[in-house]
């Protein structure tokens, strides 16, 4: 039977002999009225009262509820039979109503707050045991991201700490180059005996012991190094694994953070392009829904290069566009199964195509004109520019119409009058003269 909705008759079933069947966490019941016609009792047992708790969250209908409805359609003699649960849809006419209370039922047939407690317990159990992968990819982005930051931390306390033995070599060389030559070899003369080049330098001397520091420090680096890509190639075959359209269309690792800033892959896959597109910049959106500017245009999709190498004036439309095939991508990952990766590849190729031909060139800068007070022009001739309070430029010689300046007396906030000379000479503008609560030409 289709689910029909019944708007503003939550008691139908109280007044025209509709049944109605409810389910409670103790048991289901099919009332006439407000008697119970019939019902099933769930077991008192925690294990088993869990089992149905938890269909009923993922929107399964129940073996006992499907018995009452059957048995109802085979004896209720044409009567009609409605539910109050969208799961149960399938059963009966959905009724928005309100569900009557009938707790007190349970209690009078044994089932305790305590059961209700042992069997949520029982619950929390299993839903730990049916955590996905993805919850081990948010875990391992997280630490990845940890990583990097404790390399760059010590990798910077290198580069000082050698510094003052070999500064040439901290200029000259890259991190992982510095990193390996100070863990494997320490001083500037083993370095210099190792790579062949000899340069004179103004560093100062090691000795036995602050040799023996810095060699430690830098094979700690090492390892820390080591680890992040011990991690960063785990992300990306879990993520290969997990997610591979999306990892495809914008990388392994960027699929890895919004599949940790959402929770999941499946939440993911029900977000929006546009809520995607802002991932990671909540307090920028906080900000700006409270303080009002210009509100931000991307989040951590920043990250990928379609992104951070174009140009400002660009940015905002490649985020855009990006976010759109990333939430197909995720959809398909979520919910499909199927490989669209090289599809939406070739439509964001021609979305990024597009927007770089059409706007190649940096938009106009358009003159701001709300916020300041007017100010006119002292000088001879038509009068410079007057910027309104509202409303843009006014030149001398206009009326701006909405500035926003106070009338005299009382101070109510007016159409405020800015006035050019007619006559060719200075401008001029009349304020309120705060000292006598007067309006003055100046």
């Amino acid at each position: 039977m289709p689910a029909k909705v019944i708007m503003g008759q939550a008691a139908s079933w109280e007044r025209d002999g509709t049944m109605l069947l409810v389910t409670t966490w103790f048991g289901t019941f099919l009332l006439d009225g407000k008697q119970v016609a019939d019902s099933v009792l769930f077991p008192k047992e925690a294990k088993e009262l869990a089992a149905r708790l938890r269909k009923m969250e993922k929107g399964e209908v129940l073996d006992e509820e499907r018995g009452l409805a059957q048995k109802f359609e085979s004896e209720g003699k044409g009567r009609k039979l409605e539910v109050l649960d969208r799961r149960l849809s399938s059963l009966g006419e959905l009724n928005e109503g309100r569900a009557p209370d009938i707790s007190h039922i349970g209690d009078k047939m044994g089932f305790k707050q305590e059961l209700l407690h042992e069997a949520t317990m029982f619950m929390g159990r299993e839903k730990l045991g049916e955590l996905g992968p993805d919850k081990f990819i948010a875990q391992a982005i997280d630490g990845l991201e940890e990583l990097t930051k404790t390399a760059n931390l010590l990798t910077e306390r290198l580069t000082e700490w050698y510094g003052l033995h070999y500064p040439e070599l901290t200029e000259s060389a890259t991190q992982k180059e510095l990193v390996e030559l100070v863990a494997a070899h320490g001083s500037r003369a083993k370095i210099e005996e190792a790579t062949g080049k000899k340069v004179e330098s103004f560093g100062t001397p090691l000795s036995e012991s602050d040799e023996w520091a810095v060699k430690r420090w830098a094979s700690m680096v090492k390892d820390v190094l080591e680890a992040r890509q011990e991690m960063e190639g785990y992300i990306t075959r879990r993520m290969d694994e997990l997610a591979p359209n999306l990892s495809a269309v914008i990388g392994p690792l960027l699929a890895a953070r919004l599949v940790a800033l959402t929770g999941g892959l499946q939440r993911l896959g029900k977000l929006p392009s546009s809520t995607i597109q802002l991932l990671g910049a909540e307090k920028a959106l906080f900000q700006y829904m409270m303080e009002g500017g210009r509100p931000p245009k991307h989040g951590v999709l920043f990250q990928h290069p379609l992104i951070h190498r174009s140009p400002m004036w660009q940015r905002g439309k490649m985020a855009r566009a990006l976010a759109a095939s990333a939430s197909m991508a995720a959809r398909a990952d979520a919910f499909g199964g199927k490989d669209i990766s090289e599809t939406v590849k070739a439509h964001l190729q021609k979305k990024v195509e597009r927007i770089q031909k059409d706007f190649a060139s940096p938009p106009a800068r358009r003159d701001r004109g709300g916020g300041g007070r007017a100010q006119g022009g002292m000088g001879p001739g038509a009068g410079p520019d007057v910027r309104a309070g509202e409303g843009g430029i006014v030149k001398g010689g206009e009326r701006a119409q909405g500035a926003g300046f106070k009338g005299s007396g009382g101070g109510d906030r007016g159409h405020g009058d800015v006035r050019g000379n007619q006559g060719g000479g200075g401008g001029q503008r009349r304020r309120h003269d705060k000292r006598h609560g007067k309006r003055g030409d100046r």
